[in-house]
């Protein structure tokens, strides 16, 4: 927009990031040209002279300072400042400096963008001739208030008695003559506008639709940092729809809108959806269904419901198949070749621990695409990520970078800005993965920008012990005895872990226990066994550093996080009935109820994972000490708490 405003006039384009900025800057300034600074989140102080006005005067010269040098500053020099991201906060102190234009998607205005691109696909001879009428409703306007200036003008001018003077008089007489001519031409149009509204009227309750939409997707902000959801993602839906649409055209205009508002919500819920918590999907689906039907699927005040009686109501509002859960990493393929494009990442966002990159990797090697990845967190790392970016953005190459939550500063001052810097000019088949774990640092800007999948971590205790393990080096397997105590370590941590998923039956607090606790376990098991027995092939499990171990397990690697004294019961029990030198007999079991599991015979490496392999994927709450109803007690807690994320969301809708 700004570029098309002043391409009659001299403009440049620029952003801090140009390595040039402080070069095109003076020139700018010296030559009096107008200079756009894009993707402004945060101001560079070389700025500040110029919007303070800091202007000397020296012997007939206007200077100002940039940078180190003095430079002539012409009056006719203008600078506009603009950001891509909408959630961007600017201290009152540059608010005083600068004027403020607000440019953000309204939801009023998205509804007009919306019927606008409906028309387009559906009626464009209609839609040619409403913005043909427009245009010339605003080009009679125009003339109309330049034929009233022109007669003020006149008025202003005249001398004495204004009757006297005849050609101020004629004058008049022709510009009314003018005057009532535009006029009549306005009413006119006004008459042809309203036909073309009229034979609009029936779209208007599809782009009606499409706001509601829009202001769902600002609601789910109420309920998690991460659903940033922008009018560019839902244009891209719309626009996906009624292309896809095409396949069904229908005389019938009211079954053609109904079919394309059926394949509306079922395209956002599979996008949308997989970028939501496995809660928040029920909600999302429950506020859909509401809005698609208008009926109210969920009544706040009902009770006691479960987990499977809200997707009865979702299978009820849009069928079986209708697809909530959403379109992940099972279809990774499918979104990164026809949801996404070279100028949309893909943020996979997973639970600590939960590493996704393998399936990026797989992909790119079924597909024979080359992928550059690098793992952030280094300096080094981030010239290597701007680097690949640069290049494969050119070449339509892949690139991956790997746990970003690491560098979430580079990521909101560089990355960011490189992304917003991608145009029509990117490669075509350029894709860029990032992978971070689920972080409230992350930056807005990249949630906006991006598409996101989260992929929460499979549970169970098969699933964390999977994931345990696979963090562990092979190096590490070359004790058969050491294996041993690294597999009841593995259970007591995935016992911890599964708890936390029942609270407050499971833990009465929320505690941050991580992978990361179960790793420095495994060395502080090492060095105690060291200590012990030295380093031997053979070692005696009645000689172990049993007590040891289970001290410092229980007081520091994993007590340490506790702070309740119930609590430090359970964790004691626990590590009290596993690490004994009992774990090395034969059918030694590892809880005190029926079916629990039994440790192997063998403790080789093979074993251990083939012992793993066999566990079933869900375990009832025994097997970590709870109740058999605890599993019911939780799936009442999780519908408890999509009933109130529901009513919080409904809540927003209702303020815009």
């Amino acid at each position: 927009f700004i570029m098309s405003k002043y391409k009659n006039q001299k403009i440049q384009k620029t952003s801090f990031l140009d390595k040039a900025f402080m070069k095109t800057l003076a020139g700018a300034v010296r030559f009096g040209t107008t200079l756009l600074v894009e993707n402004v989140e945060k101001l560079d102080p070389v700025l500040n002279p110029i919007l303070n006005k800091e202007i000397q005067r020296t012997g007939g010269r206007s200077l100002v300072r940039i940078g180190t040098e003095e430079v002539d500053y012409s009056p006719k020099f203008n600078i506009i400042l603009t950001t891509k991201n909408p959630a961007v906060k600017f201290t009152p102190d540059i608010c005083s400096r600068v004027t403020l234009v607000n440019f953000t998607v309204t939801p009023a205005g998205l509804q007009s963008q919306s019927l606008s691109r409906i028309l387009e696909c559906e009626k464009p001879e209609i839609e040619k001739q409403r913005n043909d009428i427009l245009k010339l409703q605003g080009e009679q306007n125009v003339k109309l208030r330049g034929l009233e200036e022109q007669m003020l003008k006149e008025i202003s001018a005249v001398e004495g008695n204004i009757l006297d003077n005849d050609r101020v008089v004629e004058g008049m007489e022709r510009l009314m003559k003018e005057g009532a001519e535009v006029e009549h031409a306005i009413a006119k149009s006004a008459e042809v506008m309203a036909e073309v509204e009229h034979a609009i009227s029936k779209f208007e309750p599809f782009s009606l639709i499409c706001k509601h939409l829009f202001v769902l997707f600002a609601g789910m902000r109420e309920i998690d940092f991460l659903y940033e959801f922008t009018a560019k993602s839902f244009m891209s839906i719309l626009d996906c729809v009624l292309k896809g649409g095409g396949k069904e055209k229908s005389d019938d205009e009211e079954q053609r809108l109904s079919y394309l508002k059926t394949l509306l919500c079922q395209e956002v819920a599979s996008r949308v959806g997989r970028g939501l918590r496995a809660v928040d999907k029920m909600v999302f689906a429950l506020v859909l269904a509401k809005v698609a039907t208008g009926q109210n699927a969920l009544d706040e005040t009902k009770e006691g419901l479960s987990t499977g009686d809200i997707t009865v109501m979702i299978e009820e509002a849009f069928g079986v198949n209708f697809p909530w859960i959403g379109k992940g990493l099972n279809n990774l393929k499918e979104v990164t070749f026809q949801d996404i494009t070279s100028t949309v990442p893909l943020l996979l966002c997973s639970a600590p621990g939960h590493d996704v990159s393998g399936r990026v990797e797989a992909m790119a090697k079924s597909e024979s695409k080359e992928l550059l990845s690098v793992a952030m967190g280094s300096a080094e790392g981030y010239r290597t990520a701007e680097n690949f970016i640069a290049t494969a953005s050119k070449r339509g190459t892949w690139v991956m970078l790997k746990n970003c939550h690491l560098c979430t500063d580079w990521l909101e001052d560089t990355l960011v800005k490189m992304l917003q810097s991608l145009n029509a000019g990117t490669h075509q088949d350029f894709r860029i993965f990032i992978t971070s774990e689920i972080s409230p640092k992350l930056p807005t800007a990249l949630l906006q920008i991006s598409d996101i999948i989260v992929a929460e971590s499979p549970t169970g205790i098969k699933a964390s012990l999977s994931r345990f393990f696979s963090s562990i080096s092979g190096e590490r397997f070359s004790n058969s005895v050491q294996n041993r105590l690294y597999l009841i370590l593995g259970w007591v941590h995935s016992v911890i872990q599964e708890r936390l998923r029942f609270m407050p039956h499971g833990w009465s607090e929320q505690y941050g226990f991580t992978e990361a606790d179960a790793i420095h376990a495994l060395d502080v098991i090492d060095s105690l066994v060291d200590d012990a027995c030295g380093k031997r092939q053979n070692l005696d499990p009645e000689k172990l550093p049993w007590e040891a171990i289970r001290t410092t397990l229980c007081k520091g690697v994993f007590g340490g996080r506790i702070t309740g004294d119930s609590d430090q019961d359970i964790l004691d029990n626990l590590v009290n009935k596993t690490f004994v030198p009992q774990a090395f007999d034969v059918d030694f079991k590892l809880a005190d109820v029926d079916g629990a599991p039994v440790l192997p015979e063998g403790s080789s490496k093979d074993e251990v994972f083939a012992w793993i392999d066999s566990l079933p994927s869900q375990n009832p709450p025994t097997w970590i000490g709870l109740d058999e109803t605890a599993e019911i007690a939780r799936d009442h807690m999780m519908a408890e708490s999509v009933v109130k994320k529901y009513g919080i969301v409904i809540n927003a809708l209702s303020d815009d």
